[in-house]
């Protein structure tokens, strides 16, 4: 029992001491950054051509919120353009959207007559095939041709 209690001694001080060091080196990282840090804003106090920057950037800074209020104005002032055009281009199209689909549906009417028209006479030349074919067995039947056991749609060769 004494050595398991050594032994979980051992390793809570071995995480005890690598988590000190870890600790450590996170501070020694945040205190070099902080000394650069503050060394980079003194010397961007102190120096004139970081002021000409800085005001040259404020500068540009204020034209472009004058520009974006300009542009602004001018959208709002262009909507109700926009929305006259909308309205006139927009009732057009659904004029023409109405008249593409009458055609359409004529075209569909006219094209159903013609496969009606074109297909009648070919069910009715079938039919009478079909039936002309059966009249030629009836009559190989009778005639003696063929005998019932070897009757088929198929004629012999």
């Amino acid at each position: 029992m004494e050595t398991k209690i050594v032994i979980f001694l051992a390793f809570t001080a071995v995480t005890l001491v690598f988590n000190s060091v870890i600790i450590w080196f996170a501070y020694k990282s945040f205190s070099s950054i902080t000394t650069k840090m503050t060394e980079t804003i003194r010397e961007m106090e102190s120096s004139d051509s970081t002021r000409v920057w800085l005001k040259a950037l404020e500068t540009a800074s204020s034209q472009a919120v004058i520009l974006t209020d300009a542009t602004k104005t001018q959208l709002n002032n262009f909507e109700p353009v926009l929305a006259r055009a909308q309205s006139k281009y927009g009732f057009r199209l659904a004029q023409l959207d109405v008249q593409m689909e009458k055609s359409l549906a004529t075209l569909q009417k006219q094209t159903e007559k013609m496969q009606k028209a074109l297909q009648g006479p070919a069910q009715r030349f079938s039919t009478i095939g079909a039936t002309l074919s059966g009249v030629q067995e009836v009559i190989r039947y009778l005639s003696g041709m063929q005998t019932v056991d070897d009757a088929s749609s198929t004629p012999k060769k």
